[in-house]
């Protein structure tokens, strides 16, 4: 399937992840991937930050996305599991 969008960094406004996990309410395990799609590009292989496999009623840290930046116009997309995806950080607009 393709990757939804869960974010998008407003224009003029940098944003940037400082914690992220992942939980699945399923009965199978699966993975999860999780992109960072520049504006005007699709997510793909270029844009893959972590593909990670995700048990059945468990919970994940997803620390390969803390820290990563966002521009103006960039999206954080996810597919996989039908599971909640919790990302938290900070937005900053320079004046």
């Amino acid at each position: 399937g393709s990757a939804a969008t869960y974010y998008t960094a407003p224009n003029s406004t940098y944003a940037a992840i400082h914690a992220a996990s992942v939980y699945n309410p399923t009965a199978a395990a699966g993975d999860v991937v999780v992109h960072i799609v520049p504006a005007g590009e699709t997510a793909g292989d270029a844009t893959t930050i972590i593909k990670k496999s995700v048990g059945a009623g468990v919970s994940a840290a997803l620390a390969e996305l803390v820290n990563h930046k966002l521009e103006p116009g960039a999206t954080i997309r996810a597919q996989g599991l039908a599971c909640t995806l919790n990302i938290s950080g900070a937005e900053n607009v320079p004046e």
